[in-house]
């Protein structure tokens, strides 16, 4: 039996924490993660430029909000749950156990590519008056898929799980990442139906503008590198395609969304979020490097070139504006609806629907329900379930809102079943008259 801490540390860094968050838009709070994101309906002052900003205009909203800097962070993998990677981490780590592992990330499909997912964001500041709202954010996210075969190298070496070694072909690996900041600004417009005054009903839509800078896209891709058993020989090509200025391009979005509320007990909602989008990158400031690595038992050799956009072939300057064309910010449909039982119980449920783009990092689709219950009013304590249908999220959290300030935090796990981790997060904001749900 051997020790491998090297594998465990990397399978660690496999499977962290998790949360939705998407690309170009401002960080959702900790009570939102605690209700598993069924906030949609919810959300009020600030909060609703994110998730609806036609909730600016529902009467239950406070006459102003402010959130302190924050952030939250989505790391997730498509194959191994938080529970194997704490029960192997500082571990022994048998061949029967990489097999089990390799197994799992494979799942009778030997062409299975492993997936690393993450995305960050951050708000420097973001408040609203009224039925306005505006803010400043950043976010970045990424990802790493690693071919069957590299997988197998990593966890077994070049003899391979059946031990008799053999030639690996790590073709397919890849990764890429981008950073984006953004300033956003939000309006809700109330109006009523004077049929349905009797219902005591109100009625509001809105819309988020965002217009920031692309600060950065790298992407790296693996393109033919092979491993021979006889002569044992490591041949990599791969090239890795970057921007080199700071402003590598320009991005804007428009959120849409409309909201419902009736008699303060029942809030319906629908929003489109970057229902218009668009990213314009600067070709000409991305550059190409070429690697080319050789090594054996005797010696080791690295290659590497870089080009800038103008030194590069036509072939290989369509190949980068194919590539930046590709990217897209991501388009969710969401529907959602949040009941006050009494004053001091409150559900809610969301349904998410991801229906374009490519700078993402959270589920296809997403069924989410949460409670709060209030038997202390400045104790908000807060429970979440989600699921995309084949993996689940339950969560959890409480709040201390001590005056206008609130303090709330989030724990929970994300994509049980599916390649999970665990989320935390904490936000601190302040609160002027009613906050809603």
């Amino acid at each position: 039996m051997k020790r491998h801490p090297i594998v465990a540390i990397t399978c660690a860094l496999l499977a962290c924490a998790t949360a939705e968050a998407g690309a170009q838009a401002p960080a959702p709070s900790a009570r939102s993660f605690a209700l598993a994101n069924s906030y949609m309906a919810r959300a009020r002052g600030y909060e609703a430029s994110y998730w609806n900003p036609a909730n600016l205009g529902l009467p239950d909203g406070p006459s102003f909000s402010i959130g302190l800097p924050g952030a939250s962070a989505y790391l997730n993998n498509n194959s191994l749950s938080y529970g194997q990677i704490a029960d192997l981490y500082g571990e022994y780590i048998d061949d029967a156990t990489k097999s089990e592992l390799l197994a799992d990330i494979r799942r009778d499909d030997p062409d299975r590519m492993f997936e690393l997912r993450f995305d960050v964001g951050a708000h420097a500041v973001a408040a609203s008056i009224g039925r306005f709202a505006f803010g400043v954010g950043g976010v970045g996210g990424g990802n790493l898929e690693v071919s069957p075969n590299a997988l197998e190298l990593l966890l077994f070496g070049n003899v391979g799980e059946d031990g008799t070694g053999g030639d690996f072909n790590l073709e397919g690996s890849q990764a890429k990442a981008w950073a984006m900041s953004s300033a956003f600004a939000s309006y809700a417009q109330p109006f009523t139906i004077p049929a349905l005054d009797w219902l005591n009903t109100q009625f509001s839509v809105g819309a988020t503008l965002r217009y920031g800078v692309a600060h950065g896209f790298v992407q790296l891709n693996e393109r033919g590198s092979l491993l021979t058993s006889d002569p044992l020989v490591l041949d990599v090509e791969a090239e890795v395609m970057n921007s080199t200025d700071a402003d590598a391009g320009r991005v804007w979005s428009v959120d849409l969304g409309a909201a419902m509320d009736y008699d303060s007990l029942l809030t319906l909602g629908i929003s489109l979020q970057n229902a218009f989008a668009n990213i314009s990158w600067n070709e000409e400031d991305f550059e190409l490097t070429s690697y080319t690595i050789t090594a054996d038992f005797d010696s080791t050799s690295l290659t590497d070139t870089t080009r800038t956009f103008s030194e590069l072939t036509l072939e290989e300057q369509q190949r980068i504006i194919d590539t930046l064309d590709e990217t897209d910010v991501p388009r969710r449909l969401r529907l959602a609806a949040a009941y006050r039982l009494s004053p001091k119980l409150s559900v809610s449920a969301d349904y998410t629907e991801l229906i374009g783009g490519t700078l993402r990092a959270s589920w296809e689709r997403t069924f989410a329900v949460g409670g709060e219950l209030r038997l202390i009013r400045t104790l908000p304590l807060r429970v979440g379930l989600a699921t995309d249908l084949s993996q689940l999220a339950y969560t959890g959290g409480l709040g201390v809102h001590s005056g206008p300030v609130h303090t709330d935090f989030a724990i929970g796990r994300w994509g049980v079943a599916g390649g999970d981790g665990l989320v935390t997060a904490l936000s601190v904001s302040v609160w002027g008259g009613s906050s809603g749900y």
